[in-house]
């Protein structure tokens, strides 16, 4: 008797070596995002869009689940300290040949996704106002 999810699981390993489950999150909204720590655009989205969007709408109900997919875990797990991230941080070293890239059909990285009430939504990502406003209206 299972409930359905509308979106694939993801089970990984954060950097303290505890495994976390997108589905067991329990927010309104997740920004599911599949990242590489080694490229510098990425890390200074997490630190330009993604912390100061975080800190106004996580009291609200939204998560972020991040998933590096950087086969040097060490490379990943320095950046998340370093950077202080402060939501779900996550790594599949297996990189390209990870199952998460193709049941989330990834071409590349970065790659953002939103649910919201256990499903997709449909909702480009590209900067923070673009992310603002779909939070905005998600979490009424």
């Amino acid at each position: 008797n299972a409930t359905g999810i509308g979106y694939p699981d993801i089970t990984r390993p954060n950097i303290n070596a505890e495994k976390i489950a997108l589905s067991s999150l329990d927010a309104k909204v997740v920004l599911v995002q599949f990242w590489s720590a080694a490229e510098a655009s990425q890390k200074m989205f997490n630190l330009d869009v993604l912390k100061p969007v975080y800190d106004k709408f996580h009291s609200k109900g939204f998560e972020i689940y991040q998933v590096s997919l950087d086969t040097d875990k060490t490379l990943w797990a320095r950046v998340v300290k370093d950077q202080k991230l402060p939501w779900i941080s996550v790594c599949d070293s297996r990189g390209a040949a990870s199952p998460y890239v193709t049941l989330y059909n990834i071409p590349s990285v970065p790659a953002t996704f939103i649910i919201s009430g256990g499903e997709l939504v449909d909702g480009k990502v590209i900067d923070s106002k673009s992310l603002e406003n779909l939070l905005a209206k998600l979490l009424k």
